[in-house]
């Protein structure tokens, strides 16, 4: 289930049916990336990056509105994106999970509502969100949801500032749901942790059936600290029942740097395969068509990737 913060709060626009690129609004970039239909299956149309100067956005907020819109006309015009799907920064997101009763999508939704005040520091009125429903192999036959909650002012104030630049979104979603979406299967037996290697921070994410159950966000450090914050949230998450991680997979370019040493570091108990994540596991066919983009610098472009399939 793949429900848009952006449906929730707004209608879906008569244009949905158009070609949209995935939009990644991060701290140190502005990425893009779009798909076409070909003969050889579905091939990347274009992608572009543009680095953004320090201090223009912190944590996902914009704190150089007139530098960033500046930017994102100037990319919008070298890339004619138009309509797009776009990303949100995990630190902007509260996530949990919840129990639900419901015979329907809308059902569950208005279940889900209800509970919003008692997980998050939101009034309902003040949140947009969308949820995923966990595979019942994973909660023992248990219906349970997982919830991705924004406060509604956020989600608005990007709209603005992207339609000012003249892009459109057509939809938003959380980037460690983006990451899943592009590079992790839905076996519902498997278990995996992302860890994502940006600029100046990493993010953590455990993803179990392609639904992302748990995120932290912390500070670069070196790989010492890095494979520290590994090991807490790997020790966090075996403690739950159930639970285990089948695998951990790397991304972002700098990643490589830090496989080996992830892999050396992990506790016993808690050793399993390290690998860096293929950003086109679920978009492209490599068989029949290779991507201009290069290997390593294909893992920067890992939201967009996802954020540009199909909703």
């Amino acid at each position: 289930m793949h429900q848009s913060l952006f449906f929730k709060a707004f209608p879906p626009p008569k244009y949905m049916s158009m070609r949209f690129a995935g939009l990644e609004i991060s701290d140190d970039a502005i990425r893009c990336l779009q798909y076409s239909p070909s003969s050889r299956g579905q091939i990347i149309s274009k992608y572009d990056q543009v680095l953004l100067p320090d201090d223009t956005i912190l944590g996902g907020d914009i704190k150089n509105e007139v530098v960033f819109v500046d930017l994102l006309k100037k990319f919008d015009e070298k890339n004619n994106l138009n309509y797009v799907s776009v990303s949100i920064p995990e630190e902007k997101a509260y996530l949990f999970q919840t129990d639900v009763v419901g015979e329907s999508e809308k059902d569950i939704a208005q279940n889900i509502e209800f509970k919003l005040e008692e997980n998050v520091p939101l009034l309902a009125k003040d949140a947009v969100f969308y949820f995923d429903l966990m595979p019942i192999e994973v909660t023992e036959g248990i219906l349970r949801a997982s919830v991705s909650v924004v406060p509604r002012t956020y989600v608005e104030k990007q709209i603005s500032l992207l339609q000012s630049a003249g892009v459109f979104p057509v939809a938003f979603e959380v980037a460690p749901k983006s990451i899943a979406r592009a590079a992790l299967s839905c076996d519902p037996k498997k278990t995996s942790m992302v860890v994502h290697v940006m600029k100046s921070k990493i993010g953590i994410y455990i993803v179990s059936a392609g639904v992302v159950c748990f995120t932290s966000t912390v500070g670069h450090g070196d790989g010492n600290s890095l494979a520290q914050n590994i090991n807490h949230s790997l020790t966090y998450w075996s403690s739950r029942p159930g639970g285990h991680i089948d695998e951990i997979l790397l991304a972002g370019s700098r990643a490589p740097e830090f496989e080996d040493q992830i892999a050396a570091s992990l506790n016993e108990k808690d050793k399993c395969p390290v690998s860096i994540a293929n950003t086109w596991q679920n978009s492209l066919n490599l068989d029949s068509y290779t991507p201009n983009i290069p290997k390593v610098e294909s893992l920067d472009y890992i939201v967009v990737a996802g954020l540009a399939l199909d909703l």
